[in-house]
């Protein structure tokens, strides 16, 4: 859409500068900012990304219903309303501005009647196109295909025109090829093969050639003349030497010798380049064969049919697990897709059809066949495919983790779960914790034990839900290695589960960093009634805990039940229990009142304290 058709004349529009409006849009685009933040930090559904999401819905709901319009202009680095900028990021590799910029967007409008499915569809819109690769993502593109009823935009013609034969410039270059001039672009070539003399060494030339090379042979050749030949980069050009001789020539044959040197180096890189070409499968072969068929079709019906014959082709090697094909064939397609979308080809767009096709998550259900069947693979294959998927194929590698027992694909996933931790979106791996996938889960384990404890501890807390008690023991040893007040309260978590093994390692695992409020909560628990059903090692971790603390609280309450007075067998244990508190405490006063129990009149807390000195002599000399 043409800015002229939705803006007012200049004058009418100063006049109505608003500054509430201003103001109210700062708010808006700063809540646009943190939300697409949000969005690549957590998952959809994590408490801030909808927080976020929900905030900038309602400020642009708002907006709207009041102003029945919003009309953004954008810079490479800043958002602008009513020409005032209300928005700045100077940091183009993160900036929101400069993310819509760089695909040509200069104007951006909201219109009223935006429902929050609407609003939810754009900013789904941008979190994804913003995690691709700047070289793979195109918002203006995107906002084409999803031609959302209440958004308009204006991206200027000349600006994608120029960055199309940019990008075809670009692909060319890295592959060692240049750009035909425009004049010859079209020009038809006529080549006569005789196949007798094909191996003779010699160049048979028109008259016409003749006369034009025996015009210039004294002169100097035209800039134009000669191409010069890249093998890999610009800098082997400088390496690579054509010598060309051009001899007197027989007035009858027309034949021009040429010789060409290369450096040993050169030739070592052209045997490698004919080895590989040598060594190149029938289905490599195939493929190269459809692209140049393809890339000559004209015919729109012809080229879908060859579409769907490379799509049979690409589902049947998925079938048998040769994954290596299906990259190659992906490849390819882009390379096609670029060449046609340089020349404005309408066929470009049945290519994204087709990507968008083999790249249908349901394909996975082909490989979940082969791994089931215990057909052997080529795991390294099988992880470079997948990996093409990005982050959607997270939740299948974490299946075939568990069920794939290769040594070099689990290293290989590993290390792609230790990107995904160590990057701002942690939520994506710990998402795959799993009770019934032990080896996956462990592997997470690991990995999170490397990260920062601030960032990684709170994803612990989704072990408390798991039923496979080995990986909660894993869990609650990682916690207990940090000292931190949020472990210690995941370790409280875990003392009320099921599993009594479970309960005791959590106990053993506490430690006090100064919370009293925490420690008076666990003192108040031995009276009640869950506490007395449980085991005399549960409860005697938990007085030996106590002891830890060292804390004169802690102490006051062990002595008020080592010197309560009582037969009962319940408060026999509990007494025993807190000579092993006092024990561990191992202060001068907790000392004083073990030695005070070898008089105690009840035998077994006699003995129990007689047996804790004799510890602590030990150990103190």
């Amino acid at each position: 859409m043409s800015p002229e058709d939705r803006t007012l004349d200049k004058s009418e529009e100063e006049g109505r500068v608003d500054p509430q409006a201003i103001q109210k849009v700062k708010e808006l685009i700063l809540s646009l900012a943190n939300t697409v933040s949000a969005l690549k930090l957590f998952p959809t559904e994590h408490a801030s990304a909808r927080h976020f999401r929900q905030d900038f819905i309602s400020r642009l709901k708002a907006f709207l219903d009041e102003y029945q319009k919003l009309e953004l202009s954008i810079s490479e680095s800043g958002f602008y309303y009513q020409d005032k900028l209300i928005y700045q990021d100077e940091i183009s590799s993160k900036s929101l501005p400069f993310f819509f910029y760089k695909d040509g967007l200069r104007l951006l409008y909201f219109y009223q009647g935006m429902d929050g499915e609407e609003i939810n569809d754009f900013l789904e819109l941008v979190r994804i196109e913003s995690a691709k690769p700047p070289e793979e993502s195109d918002v203006v593109n995107a906002l084409w295909l999803k031609d959302l009823p209440n958004v308009q935009y204006y991206a200027p013609e000349e600006f994608i025109e120029n960055r199309i034969l940019e990008e075809r410039t670009e692909s060319l270059s890295r592959r060692g090829l240049k750009v035909i001039p425009q004049e010859l672009a079209r020009e038809a070539v006529d080549i006569e093969v005789n196949n007798e003399e094909l191996f003779s060494g010699l160049l048979r030339l028109k008259p016409q050639e003749k006369q034009a090379i025996n015009s210039f042979v004294d002169h100097e050749l035209p800039e134009n003349w000669q191409q010069d030949l890249t093998l890999e980069s610009e800098e082997k050009r400088n390496n690579l030497t054509w010598l060309t001789t051009i001899s007197q020539t027989d007035s009858q044959t027309g034949n021009l010798p040429v010789t060409l040197e290369f450096s040993e180096e050169e030739q070592e890189q052209l045997n490698r380049l004919l080895e590989r070409n040598r060594n190149l499968s029938s289905e490599e072969e195939f493929i190269n064969l459809m692209m140049e068929i393809m890339a000559l079709e004209e015919n729109e019906q012809q080229f879908a049919v060859n579409l769907d014959i490379l799509q049979e082709f690409y589902l049947e090697n998925i079938k048998n697990g040769h994954f290596n094909i299906p990259i190659i064939l992906n490849k390819k397609i882009r390379e096609l897709k670029n060449l046609l979308a340089a020349g404005q080809n309408s066929l470009a767009s049945s290519l994204d059809d087709f990507l968008a096709r083999t790249s249908d998550l349901k394909i996975f259900d082909e490989i979940r066949k082969l791994v089931e069947n215990k057909v052997e693979l080529n795991c390294e294959a099988l992880y470079e495919y997948l990996n093409q998927f990005g982050q959607e194929a997270i939740p299948f590698l974490s299946e075939l983790y568990e069920k794939i027992e290769n040594h070099g694909f689990r290293t290989r996933v590993k290390n792609y779960f230790k990107e995904q931790i160590s990057s701002t979106q942690p939520g994506i791996i710990t998402a795959q914790i799993d009770g019934q996938k032990p080896q996956l889960t462990g592997m997470i384990i690991d990995i999170m034990l490397e990260q920062p404890a601030q960032k990684i501890i709170p994803l612990f807390a989704a072990f408390l839900t798991l039923d496979n008690k080995d990986l909660k023991l894993k869990a609650i040893e990682s916690l207990s290695s940090y000292n931190d007040e949020l472990a210690n309260k995941l370790l409280l978590a875990f003392m009320n589960d099921e599993e009594q093994e479970v309960r005791l390692k959590a106990t053993t695992s506490l430690k006090f960093l100064g919370d009293t409020t925490h420690l008076n909560k666990l003192i108040s628990k031995v009276f009640s009634a869950g506490f007395k059903a449980r085991s005399f090692e549960e409860k005697k971790a938990m007085f030996e805990f106590l002891g830890r603390t060292k804390n004169q609280e802690a102490f006051r309450f062990l002595k008020k039940i080592y010197l309560k007075k009582s037969w009962r067998r319940s408060l026999t244990e509990l007494k025993i229990c807190a000579i092993a508190g006092l024990e561990t405490m191992g202060t001068k006063e907790a000392i004083g009142l073990l030695e005070r129990g070898e008089h105690f009149l009840n035998r077994r807390v006699r003995e129990a304290s007689a047996e804790a000195l004799v510890r602590l002599t030990l150990k103190n000399s």
